[in-house]
């Protein structure tokens, strides 16, 4: 279960196809409808500034994280946190997929803890991933930062565990029940999301633009 900008839990979330009788929300079109409302000013990244290609990543950021709540908050009211695992199991991918599309990003949210192998980061996102673990140790606030690579820029920002991420990334027995958690490893079997308190440093997202 994810949630926060900045403070945005990470939900590993596969694709599969709808399993029969599963309730599932419509995803691309209307994620598309929801972020194009924010972004209808085409823009031009080549003459984009420092700050610039951090505050589009913000934005982009801020929307992806209203989306994925509100379609969250929405499987939680219906089913609880059954629901809302296999909610998202089934649709974050394409809903995020769709948000990029929106956006002509790359959207994803990294961790050094995966629950979903898909989700392992790249060599560019580990060393992003690494650099922020250095800025905790050292007891520096990370703040959201931009990188320039031979062909794309990468936009990171934090993102922190909040009170409702940990009825997925808690503690098994305790926060996770264990009703849930048989779930969440039958989904997941190589799952390593877990034992986050509130207020605990979870990953990045990490915004890659094509330039």
């Amino acid at each position: 279960m994810l949630l926060a900008i900045g403070v945005f839990s990470i939900s590993a979330c596969g694709e599969e196809k709808q399993m029969e009788g599963q309730n599932a929300e419509p995803t691309a079109a209307p994620a598309e409808k929801e972020a194009a409302e924010n972004q209808t000013v085409e823009k031009n990244r080549a003459i984009y500034t420092p700050s610039d290609w951090l505050d589009e990543g913000d934005q982009i950021v801020s929307n992806t994280f209203a989306t994925l709540s509100s379609h969250l908050k929405s499987a939680l009211q219906r089913g609880g946190v059954q629901e809302a695992v296999q909610y998202c199991h089934l649709n974050a991918y394409p809903l995020v997929d769709s948000l990029s599309r929106v956006h002509r990003a790359s959207i994803r949210r990294i961790s050094l803890k995966v629950r979903n192998p898909e989700d392992l980061p790249d060599r560019f996102e580990e060393r992003a991933l690494n650099r922020a673990q250095k800025m905790l140790a050292e007891g520096k606030t990370i703040e959201p930062w931009v990188e320039h690579y031979p062909e794309e820029t990468a936009y990171y920002a934090p993102i922190y565990v909040r009170d409702l991420c940990l009825k997925c990334h808690g503690t098994p027995g305790k926060t996770i029940s264990s009703e849930d958690y048989d779930l969440i490893k039958k989904l997941y079997p190589e799952d390593e999301a877990i034992g986050y308190q509130e207020g605990d440093w979870r990953g990045l997202w990490s915004i890659r633009f094509v330039r």
